[in-house]
């Protein structure tokens, strides 16, 4: 679930960029955590990485959403400081991949130690209801 709503220190947020959400973690309005190109299209494999951006550079014009967790998520998830620490201790890392290590598998292992992409899964679920 995502709501309109200030984040807090290390709140998982994403903005809509049309055909797929961008996905960050929020440590202050000075500094959120993407895995994106730093110029240009931010899925560029050849240049993303992880890097800082403020947040109105983040939001590019676009409307923040921010996480709120399920209780289940809740059990799961990091504290605050071991997903900053997380964040922080893998600046510079490049390795995007669309499919397999995108921003949103990021912020996922950042916030609960788990590389997963909803985005992901679901193109996966529409193609593979093409082809039954």
């Amino acid at each position: 679930m995502w709501s309109n709503r200030k984040p807090e220190y290390s709140d998982q947020i994403r903005v809509n960029r049309g055909i797929y959400y961008h996905y960050g973690i929020y440590e202050s309005d000075d500094v959120v955590y993407q895995f994106a190109s730093p110029k240009g299209s931010e899925v560029r494999e050849d240049t993303a990485n992880i890097n800082t951006v403020s947040l109105d550079e983040f939001l590019k014009g676009g409307i923040l959403e921010v996480r709120d967790y399920t209780i289940d998520e809740l059990e799961k998830k990091n504290s605050p400081d071991e997903i900053i620490f997380y964040a922080k201790a893998h600046l510079g890392e490049m390795g995007y991949n669309l499919i397999s290590n995108n921003c949103e598998h990021f912020a996922n292992r950042a916030t609960f130690g788990e590389s997963e992409s909803s985005q992901v899964d679901n193109v996966f679920k529409i193609l593979g209801g093409l082809f039954k």
